[in-house]
C-alpha cells in the first residue's frame, strides 16, 4: 500500500485556562498538537506522585493541564517514557 496523503497528527482545541496552575490564563483559544504537550508532576507529602499532560501558551506563557482522557494513549505513553527519560524516574504505569 502508498501513502497518497498523509493525514494531520493528533490536536485538540483548548483554551488557555490555567487549569491545574494556578488559573489565571488568557483565555486564548489554541490548537495544540502532539508535540506542544509535556508531562509536569506533583509530588505530595505522602510521596505519591501524579502526573499531567500540560501546554504552555504562546501568548501569556501559562501552563494548562490537559484531562488525561482527553490525550490518546498511544501519546500519553510517549510522554511518560520522555518524562522518565528525562529524569530517569520509575513509573508505574
Amino acid at each position: 500500500m502508498k501513502i497518497l496523503e498523509k493525514g494531520p497528527g493528533w490536536n485538540i482545541k483548548k483554551r488557555c485556562t490555567g487549569a491545574g496552575n494556578g488559573e489565571g490564563g488568557c483565555n486564548s483559544l489554541l490548537l495544540v498538537e502532539e508535540n506542544d504537550i509535556y508531562v509536569t508532576s506533583h509530588t505530595d507529602i505522602t510521596g505519591d506522585t501524579d502526573y499531567y499532560y500540560t501546554f504552555c501558551c504562546p501568548v501569556c506563557g501559562k501552563e494548562t493541564d490537559i484531562a488525561e482522557k482527553d490525550v490518546p494513549s498511544s501519546i500519553r505513553r510517549k510522554k511518560l517514557d520522555l518524562y522518565r527519560s528525562k529524569f530517569d524516574r520509575r513509573l508505574v504505569l
